[in-house]
């Protein structure tokens, strides 16, 4: 069935519907730029190690992969879009502040099960609703999306800055608050919707059980879950290196720059290179940037290096969503960027994190080897779609 909006929603200008998009990307990576790379220094100033922030980061994706799929399966029914972010943002917001009163690791698995549950669908429901917009609009996505990197690298910079002049407690006070912002920035989103689907779980166990959108999806978790090690041990890997907070920052934000340069000019890219070759330059680029990080921490190469996020994420991504796009009907999209955020993402990194905290114990910077083999991986999945997909919907 074709998109549709309310009737209400027929006065508001592409422009109104294109800025209250990108402030939600805005905020959410303001939050993604705070969280990713200093996170794990949090918990570390509260006496945990590699090993226990390795199983944190597991169980909050093993919660998406129960929560995801059934929250986007009931927005799909319902046809919304910003009710369920609503009350993702603002749930995610009073869970979060629970992480004062842990005590134990165990309780730290309670809370980051819950916020994982939580939080884990608020992007892919946000992707849904936006190119749902950016098919019944004059928006493109590439573009709006660009908003939250330069948030994403505005905010890693800040952060690096702030560790050199307040303590690591402050971490927790600015994600607080940028998670309240963010249900704000929710109460303004365009109600979008697309027709409800009825109650068809035949028709998400054909999209689940296709070999294509399969094949789609270990393609993408391999590349993404690649970033693992950078991810959760990046920052303190770095840091134990001698590299200073602001430059860390630095880091970080110097390869969702070229990410930005990629996104501004997406759309065109994913046309002219195709899907299929699009995820295979972005394993291409997985494989040095890994290797490269695993044997070095000098500062020179690394500035170099992180320029490759701009493939290895950035253009992973964008095929990603231009898969999902072409491949898949509006009326299942919530289901299937669930699936790929929950299912394909989620599963592969839950699986997978537990067991980088003991690899990184032991070899330190060597650990960055085990995420170009997964890079490889991807890139065999890749040739093999793009030699087995003709392009068009995979369902009806």
């Amino acid at each position: 069935m074709a998109s549709s909006v309310p009737p209400h929603a027929a006065t508001q200008s592409d422009f109104s519907v294109g800025v209250r998009l990108s402030l939600f990307y805005i905020f959410f990576f303001i939050n993604a730029g705070i969280y990713m790379p200093f996170w794990p220094v949090w918990l570390e100033s509260r006496d945990l190690g590699s090993v226990e922030i390795s199983l944190l980061f597991a169980v909050g994706r093993f919660a998406r992969v129960i929560s995801s799929p059934l929250i986007a399966y009931v927005a799909d029914r319902r046809g919304d879009r910003r009710r369920p972010l609503l009350l993702l943002a603002g749930t995610t917001t009073l869970i979060f502040i629970l992480y004062l009163y842990c005590d134990s690791v165990w309780q730290y698995a309670v809370v980051a099960a819950t916020v994982g549950a939580a939080w884990g669908t608020v992007m892919p429901l946000g992707d849904s609703l936006a190119i749902t917009n950016t098919q019944t609009r004059n928006i493109q996505y590439g573009r709006v999306r660009l908003w939250g990197s330069l948030s994403f690298i505005l905010a890693t910079v800040a952060g690096g800055r702030m560790l050199e002049v307040l303590p690591e407690s402050a971490i927790f006070w600015v994600l607080l608050v940028s998670f309240a912002a963010l249900f704000v920035v929710c109460l303004v989103l365009p109600d979008t919707r697309v027709e409800p689907s009825p109650i068809q779980m035949s028709g998400v166990w054909r999209l689940f059980a296709n070999p294509l959108f399969v094949l789609f999806m270990l393609c993408s978790a391999l590349l993404q879950t690649s970033h693992l090690v950078v991810y959760i041990f990046g920052t303190l890997h770095w840091r134990a290196a001698g590299v200073s907070d602001s430059t860390i920052g630095l880091l970080w934000a110097i390869g969702v720059v070229a990410e930005v340069l990629l996104f501004a000019v997406g759309a065109r890219f994913v046309e002219r290179l195709g899907i299929g070759r699009l995820f295979a330059l972005a394993a291409l680029a997985g494989i040095v940037r890994w290797t490269v990080m695993a044997d070095s921490t000098a500062l020179p190469v690394l500035f170099v290096i992180q320029t490759l996020h701009a493939l290895t994420f950035g253009g992973a991504h964008l095929a990603a969503m231009a898969f999902i796009a072409r491949a898949v009907p509006a009326r299942l999209s919530a289901t299937a960027q669930s699936l790929h955020g929950s299912v394909a993402l989620s599963v592969a990194g839950a699986v997978i994190a537990p067991l980088l905290g003991p690899l990184y114990d032991e070899y330190g910077g060597g650990a960055f080897h085990a995420m170009t083999a997964l890079s490889i991986a991807g890139g065999l999945c890749a040739i093999l779609l793009h030699r087995r997909w003709n392009g068009g919907a995979i369902v009806d």
